[in-house]
């Protein structure tokens, strides 16, 4: 739509305020009512053509992998599908969790590999960082228009390497990252802006802000779970603040990352005339993760398990690097007797079995009213038996892939054997899918588990599994109780329709994030901070609060009227001091002047006026 076209509708638009006929009417009224209408139109026009406007944009192209392309069935299906072979160290096999073939063998990067991608980095950054972000807005669009072009493609390709459906791709790695695009392109330059504080009354005539200024280097060690917007996410937030970006990728994505997502990062910068060396990408072992967090970077976020994140966090500790820690969850949703199911079921299984549940806000309890619980066991039960499950790219219509780690299914079936052993009920699943095609394919059969208790295995330890995971509580305080069990805390859900006791459920859950009514929006909310507290991690991205945690903070004062008032010290507190007792008489008034009643101040102008003239004549008082 041009801006003519937008001042069209303008004028015919309700917005405009009308002139009533019979004073228009008259000649000169008529032309106030037309400038009337000019002006607001003019105003509100600008507004609405400067938000439909797009950034500038410049195209580019990357070829997308064969191995990812319709109809591909190439690739030997392994014996044993694993990305790490004892008789090949260094080496990364590549294959599709959802059927074992075999999709190519990478070099893990080293040391060395991690140390010279870093000096590449800063390099480039010393000339990025003086961009404008009229400049970075241009990569950011361009990069965005890619994305809303080639999303079927990006989603072949993180279905191929990870085992998701072409639906879960579009949730996770698709929607997500464009809305962090979004969000960044309309409020990130805000965020980022010098911002002015109140100086106190001390320092009326000075001007005291704080300026945001890249770090440097910001690196990020990513999870597997969606390759291209975990990748995305951390890349767009360091590049918008003016840093460089290192990227250490799962091992668990080698191959999407290496073959197609890392050549659309850098091929975007290079069509919009900067280094494409501003982001390098790391994929490799423990021993590579380790090289990273210790190379001297500038700043951490790692998403992993707690495990990796305790050592992770222990090393930048020792390095004092600034470091984000998002460590997964144990998300609870919390169900009132007042639901009305029908509406809850299809989003809290939306929630539990999106990405077959290999989510970090995922659903991993639910703990519902039991005057409902049956009701509820039924429908969902119906629904979860009728989910098909399969290889995403070979079969159609699937409702869930596969798990995309190898050696899971053993554990999760431990984990399922020890809650029954303990009392629960499985209803349907609990164990490994053998696919009649692909036997090699690594699937977890849908699972519905109910009448759980915080003492069980299935309780306390992150599944990352699509296992629908229900207890039972009878009073709210009851299902606080249990909400709060798990050491995991970062984000919750509670259902129901009486707003009071929903807000009280919510008042009482320790967690980092919580959506009253639906589950997991807060992440659609890119202006809200996302992150957990406890074992979930510490820090946060998202929101102004991500994109100034990849900045260092610069606190700064500066003259208001430089030419009228500037600091200046009486004779008394100049060194070398003539009489201490002088200086300590006009401290102390000043502090009165400042903070004391109006009695108090009052009484300490004339004290500070007469020191100053004639001196107190008091000795200094040890």
């Amino acid at each position: 739509m041009t801006q003519a076209a937008v001042l069209d509708f303008l004028f015919s638009s309700p917005l405009i305020p009308r002139i009533p006929q019979e004073l228009t009417e008259n000649t000169s009224l008529q032309m106030i009512a037309l400038a009337t209408a000019a002006a607001t139109a003019a105003v509100v026009g600008h507004a609405v053509y400067k938000k439909i406007r797009p950034y500038p944009s410049i195209p580019f192209h990357v070829p997308v992998p064969e191995e990812a392309q319709p109809g591909w069935k190439g690739g030997s299906i392994l014996p044993n599908p694993s990305i790490q072979d004892p008789t090949r160290p260094g080496q990364i096999i590549c294959y599709d969790p959802s059927t074992g073939r075999h999709l190519g063998t990478i070099r893990a990067h080293t040391k060395k590999d991690v140390d010279e991608a870093l000096k590449r980095a800063r390099k480039a950054q010393e000339k990025w960082c003086k961009t404008t972000f009229a400049q970075r807005k241009i990569v950011l669009q361009s990069l965005l228009d890619f994305i809303l072009l080639n999303q079927k493609a990006i989603c072949r390709v993180s279905a191929r390497d990870t085992g998701k459906t072409m639906v879960d791709g579009k949730f996770g790695e698709i929607l997500t990252i464009c809305e962090r695009i979004r969000w960044t392109l309309d409020y990130g330059e805000d965020a980022l802006k010098d911002e002015y504080r109140d100086p106190g009354l001390l320092m009326f005539y000075k001007i005291a802000k704080i300026e945001y200024r890249p770090m440097g280097v910001a690196a990020a060690l990513v999870s597997w779970n969606y390759p291209f917007h975990n990748t995305f996410g951390p890349l767009v937030t360091a590049l918008f603040a003016g840093n460089a970006c290192m990227i250490k990728a799962s091992e668990q994505v080698a191959w999407s990352t290496t073959n197609y997502f890392s050549k659309i990062a850098r091929a975007c910068l290079e069509v919009c005339g900067h280094d494409p060396e501003l982001v390098q990408f790391m994929i490799g072992f423990q021993d590579c993760g380790e090289a990273v967090v210790n190379s001297g970077v500038d700043g951490i976020t790692f998403i992993g398990s707690p495990e990796v994140g305790r050592k992770v966090g222990a090393a930048t500790a020792a390095n004092l690097t600034p470091c984000v820690l998002e460590l997964g969850g144990k998300d609870v949703v919390v169900v009132n007797k007042d639901v009305d199911l029908e509406a809850a079921v299809p989003v809290l299984m939306r929630g539990t079995f999106q990405n077959s549940g290999q989510n970090c806000i995922g659903v991993e309890r639910i703990v519902i009213h039991e005057s409902i619980h049956d009701k509820f066991i039924e429908m969902a039960g119906s629904r979860i038996k009728q989910l098909k499950q399969g290889p995403p790219l070979d079969e159609e219509n699937m409702d869930c892939g596969s798990l995309t780690m190898s050696g899971r299914v053993e554990v999760l079936e431990a984990m399922i054997e020890d809650a029954v052993s303990k009392g629960a009920t499985l209803v349907h699943g609990g164990k490994r899918f053998v696919h009649p095609q692909f036997p090699k394919g690594q699937f977890f059969t849908p699972t519905l588990i109910t009448d759980l208790t915080p003492d069980m295995m299935l309780a306390q330890e992150e599944a990352f599994a699509p296992i629908m995971a229900v207890f039972k509580f009878s009073t709210l305080d009851q299902a606080i109780s249990i909400a709060n069990s798990s050491h995991y805390s970062l984000g919750s859900s509670v259902f129901s329709r009486n707003l009071k006791e929903g807000q009280y459920v919510m008042d009482q859950l320790r967690v980092g994030m919580s959506n009253l009514n639906d589950f997991g929006v807060n992440y659609l909310c890119q202006s809200l901070p996302f992150g957990g507290i406890n074992m979930s991690g510490y820090g946060r991205f998202g929101g102004p609060e991500g994109i100034r945690g990849v900045c260092h903070q610069r606190s700064v004062t500066m003259d208001r009227w430089p030419r009228l008032i500037q600091t200046f010290l009486p004779p008394a507190l100049q060194y070398p001091m003539g009489n201490v007792g002088d200086a300590i008489v006009i401290t102390r008034d000043l502090i009165n002047i400042i903070y004391n009643g109006w009695i108090g101040r009052t009484k300490a102008v004339f004290d500070i006026v007469k020191v100053l003239l004639v001196g107190s004549n008091e000795p200094e008082h040890l």
